[in-house]
């Protein structure tokens, strides 16, 4: 009888235990949590509720939000000085503006032309950010992406005490033993590198891109402030135009690159070596001077495209020029598919008469034949006025199924589509206004286009708007009529139609003869009852995530229950009428509690469910 009785005393002091080690634990973190809001500044706490109320995703650590708070509120500092104070008190980064006021000299100037702007005084990685953005309009709205076209590639330069350091770093033996002079001023400088004029031990003039000292930490830790302020927009309904984190994914993933100049020395020799010809060349790259944080090539002697006005060309010159830029765009893009995606002026040199060299290749785009077979049958159904043809390229080209979409909408629009660019024949069809057309047609009915199709049409509408400023008459179908007729041909000829008709005849065969085995294995596994089927249900998601809700709902009421539970237990341990240290964790228990079940209840009503 003793004995029972001491075995109930011990498992009551365990339980006692254990309550209380919870509910210090508990209590210690409630303790230090509210200790670190109180110590911390206004933008701190603010950062500290954003993660009770889960308005950033979990995988954000807390400690990466508050290191980049000062950075977070230098950004929205600039947003509201340049006038988008409003678009941003409408989520929970509102809070964080506080006595930020826009300033009259913008209301005046458009929203893109101030967010341009607003990059610019950012500094480099949202300077990056722009140009990388002005190439993709199907991520933002075009007026957007066409205003950061504008956008100024210039940065001040660095001291040559800084990137000496960094040239010195890169070379066995440093500067002395690689090179016989380096100039110490630079030739260019953008918002990631700067450019040096330099001569090897070998005699050779060369060019070095050197990035900038610490650019990797800086653009690292603006990518992440970036990550931040688009999941806290998004999560809260910002009504931007467009899906800020799809953007800031698509920026890190393109500024990975650029902090990597060997991606742009791989893009130079690869352009080299399937698209140069007698008119069209680029920078020899010399392997055993480059590394990851210098890019040495040749140096290029010729007129810059946006002096030509200055150099003082002849008509003829001119048109001769831009025979060979659209004959170099068209052969990268609809023939080979390797391409330069940002063809402007300031990247493409006149040398050797009228020929071409194209420098700064770090952003290249990919399509495969398929995709420019496709991109083709749809100029030719507009130039035909062929419905059936330009409704199945625009499916093909979106990668969605006819049933994903209102069809009957879309041919529709479509035929709208044709008839305003069928004035003529197929070489009077504007390709530029067609193309950005095709797009606007894809982002009015949803359908996401691949990038590398958007930056390979916005290639093409960039060759064609520098064709047309240097001769009026330009019409780049001329040029791409024959690839166009070409790509068409290879679906439609006699031989495409044979070459798919053998592929498929191929499968045919391949299918017949996996047959007996395939229906062997299938019988063994029927005798053997090891037959089982995968069941694919859409409303499967939303039963799961009903599940896992109710799961957490549970789990909280547990948890809440047994610090009620412990608390009581913690209280009536006291069997004196004086309060000791067992009533006061059990009350702070009682208040752990219901502050864990009010923040629970707000939770609901603010879900809507």
């Amino acid at each position: 009888m003793l004995g029972k009785r001491f075995l109930m005393y011990e498992q009551q002091f365990v339980a006692c235990l254990l309550t209380m080690l919870l509910q210090t634990f508990l209590f210690v973190s409630l303790s230090s949590l509210l200790l670190l809001c109180v110590k911390l500044g206004d933008g701190q706490r603010i950062s500290i509720f954003f993660l009770l109320s889960g308005t950033i995703p979990r995988y954000m650590a807390s400690s990466k939000i508050i290191r980049n708070l000062p950075r977070i509120k230098e950004i929205l500092s600039v947003a509201a000085k340049f006038g988008f104070a409003e678009v941003l008190r409408g989520t929970k980064l509102g809070e964080l503006l506080g006595k930020f006021k826009s300033f009259k000299a913008a209301e005046n100037t458009p929203a893109p032309v101030r967010f341009r702007l607003a990059l610019e005084e950012l500094g480099p990685t949202f300077m990056k950010l722009g140009q990388v953005l002005s190439m993709r309009p199907d991520l933002i709205p075009p007026e957007w992406s066409a205003e950061l076209s504008n956008l100024q590639d210039g940065c001040p330069a660095v001291s040559w005490a800084e990137i000496s350091k960094v040239i010195d770093a890169e070379y066995e033996g440093g500067i002395a033993a690689t090179f016989t002079s380096i100039e110490e001023s630079p030739i260019g400088d953008g918002s990631m590198a700067q450019v040096h004029r330099a001569v090897d031990k070998n005699g050779r003039r060369v060019v070095l891109k050197v990035l900038r000292p610490k650019i990797e930490k800086i653009v690292r830790a603006d990518v992440q402030v970036l990550e931040t302020i688009a999941a806290i927009l998004e999560n809260h309904g910002a009504n931007l135009g467009f899906k800020p984190k799809e953007v800031i994914d698509t920026f890190s993933e393109a500024i990975e690159h650029e902090l990597d100049l060997r991606h742009e020395a791989d893009n130079t020799r690869m352009l080299t070596l399937l698209t140069a010809d007698d008119t069209t060349k680029f920078p020899e790259v010399f392997s055993e001077l480059s590394t990851k944080r210098i890019l040495a090539i040749e140096e290029i002697h010729g007129v810059e495209l946006t002096k030509w006005k200055d150099a003082g060309f002849t008509q003829e010159q001119r048109d001769t020029i831009v025979k060979n830029g659209a004959h170099a765009v068209v052969k990268q893009t609809l023939e080979v598919g390797f391409f330069h995606a940002d063809p402007h002026p300031g990247n493409i040199f006149v040398v050797e008469g009228e020929n071409l060299c194209f420098i700064d290749c770090g952003m290249t785009g990919r399509v495969e034949e398929s995709m420019r077979k496709d991109l083709a049958m749809l100029l030719y159904g507009v130039a035909s006025q062929n419905i059936d043809r330009v409704t199945g390229a625009f499916l093909r080209l979106g990668d969605v199924l006819p049933d994903d979409v209102d069809e009957r909408a879309i041919r529709k629009d479509l035929l709208d589509f044709i008839e305003r660019f069928t004035t003529g024949p197929m070489t009077d069809v504007d390709m530029g206004s067609m193309l950005l057309a095709f797009m606007d047609g894809l982002r009015k009915h949803n359908i996401q286009c691949p990038g590398d199709l958007i930056l390979m049409i916005k290639a093409l509408i960039t060759i064609e708007g520098v064709g047309k400023e240097l001769s009026p008459t330009f019409n780049l179908v001329d040029y791409a009529k024959p690839t166009i007729e070409q790509l068409v041909k290879s679906q439609m000829g006699f031989g495409a139609i044979k070459e798919r008709s053998q592929a498929s005849a191929l499968l045919w065969a391949q299918l017949v003869e996996r047959l007996p085995d395939d229906a062997s294995r299938l019988l063994d596994r029927i005798r053997r009852n090891r037959v089982r089927f995968n069941v694919d249900i859409e409303s499967m998601d939303r039963t799961t995530d009903a599940i896992d809700r109710s799961s957490r709902n549970v789990s909280w009421a547990l948890i809440i229950s047994a610090l009620i539970v412990g608390s009581s237990i913690m209280v009536l341990a006291n069997r004196t009428e004086q309060m000791d240290i067992r009533s006061l964790l059990g009350l702070l228990g009682y208040l752990f509690a219901g502050t864990l079940g009010i923040w629970q209840i707000i939770k609901y009503l603010r879900s809507g469910r």
